[in-house]
């Protein structure tokens, strides 16, 4: 058995509002900077600050539960529950929080379909994730990370699988949650149209940030929010 290093010596701040894009070769290490920005891995060495705060001491359950208050996600792989429909998919977070009322419900799945139409999905509600494309459970996954108005959005190349257009309407939807909510967004991506809509862009190869700016130089890893 052996470990593989899968970052080096990163020293990176997230700034509220930003829309920051990490770009670079598969196998670099940008999947693992996401997970541990999302809180969804542990850091093996150094530190990483939520609002000022390390997550290290944190428990799982603690952390669990500072992801459902505060990160929407967009996995790579959707991760959609095959046995809930569209719409469901995109209630889960809400769920997940709290148990809803039928008053409360009906309006999060009046918010959930809304959202589904602005990603090009009126028609899909009630389809469940075999009945849709790999694009479509792009959308399906992006609803899902947005329907909370989340403080920070960590999303895995959330436009790999969308055509021109669709890519255009993610990013007028990720800028209107930026303009309304205050909304971070950290995304790993290729796609030179979501670069160009990037308010700063950072390289990743080999574990390694090549473009971090000067000011974050032997600081830890901090999201502001």
């Amino acid at each position: 058995m052996f470990a593989v290093r899968a970052l080096h010596d990163i020293h990176l701040e997230v700034e509220p509002g930003e829309m920051l894009a990490v770009c670079g070769p598969s196998g670099h290490g940008k999947t693992t900077l996401l997970n541990l920005i999302g809180l969804l891995d542990t850091a093996s060495a150094g530190e990483v600050e939520f609002d000022g705060k390390g997550v290290a001491s944190l428990s799982e359950a603690q952390r669990a539960l500072l992801r459902a208050s505060t990160v929407g996600l967009v996995f790579q792989s959707f991760s959609l529950v095959p046995v809930l429909t569209a719409q469901d998919n995109v209630l889960l977070p809400l769920q997940l929080r709290a148990r809803l009322t039928g008053a409360e419900r009906k309006a999060a799945a009046e918010q959930a379909a809304e959202l589904l139409a602005r990603l090009g999905l009126a028609s899909h509600v009630r389809h469940y994730p075999a009945r849709l494309d790999a694009g479509q459970c792009q959308r399906v996954a992006i609803a899902r990370a947005l329907i909370t108005r989340p403080r920070l959005v960590v999303a895995d190349e959330p436009t790999s699988r969308l055509d021109s257009g669709f890519v255009r309407m993610v990013s007028e939807l990720f800028a209107s949650y930026q303009r309304e909510y205050g909304t971070t967004f950290v995304i790993s991506t290729r796609d030179q149209r979501q670069l160009a809509r990037a308010t700063r862009t950072l390289q990743l190869a080999d574990g390694r940030l090549l473009a971090a700016p000067a000011d974050t130089a032997r600081r830890p890893l901090r999201m502001h929010q």
